[in-house]
């Protein structure tokens, strides 16, 4: 049963925002993957550069393979995803067993402003191959998506918390349908 939800955005640091302030909406845990990760990691470039890159990336994607198991063993927890780490079909697996995924989608034209304004840094180039390749699989495999070009973090959350009731009332619905 899911009883997790999880936030995922091509902007990190937005992501984290947003899962922050909707933990404290909804009185739920919060946990940040990549927090976790460092955690358990301690200094990432000291293990690449004691195994060697190659060694010490597969190091690394294990730890985090790891993380995300774990954590999605917890209940009633909202859960910041880097989509670095999604990057792993298996870890979205995971996550999506336990957790009800959404996408807070922003649009191209509306990265460069979003990343100034919640401390990202982006590579533009990077960014657009990362935006087609990683955006129509995040809403292919989301629960909910909500697109989030134009809101300030507070907004976003009014917003999402409007989409999870009527996700959750269809949810309901069709579960009474079946029974």
């Amino acid at each position: 049963m899911k009883t997790n939800i999880a936030l995922i955005c091509l902007l990190d640091s937005y992501s984290k925002n947003v899962a922050k302030l909707l933990s404290e909406k909804l009185e739920m845990f919060y946990v940040d993957i990549d927090e976790m990760v460092e955690f358990e990691l301690g200094d990432a470039e000291h293990i690449v550069e004691t195994l060697g890159n190659s060694d010490g990336q597969k190091y690394i994607q294990k730890c985090e393979d790891k993380v995300v198991s774990n954590v999605s063993s917890f209940e009633n927890t909202i859960i910041s995803l880097n989509p670095a780490t999604m990057f792993s079909d298996e870890n979205f697996k995971i996550v999506s067993s336990t957790s009800f995924v959404i996408y807070l989608q922003i649009a191209p034209k509306y990265f460069e402003i979003r990343a100034k304004f919640s401390g990202d840094t982006i590579d533009k180039e990077l960014n657009d191959i990362c935006f087609t390749d990683r955006d129509k699989l995040y809403v292919d495999k989301s629960d909910i998506v909500l697109n989030c070009s134009t809101y300030k973090a507070e907004k976003a959350v009014k917003k999402l918390l409007k989409v999870i009731n009527k996700f959750f009332k269809k949810l309901s619905r069709e579960s009474k349908k079946r029974a």
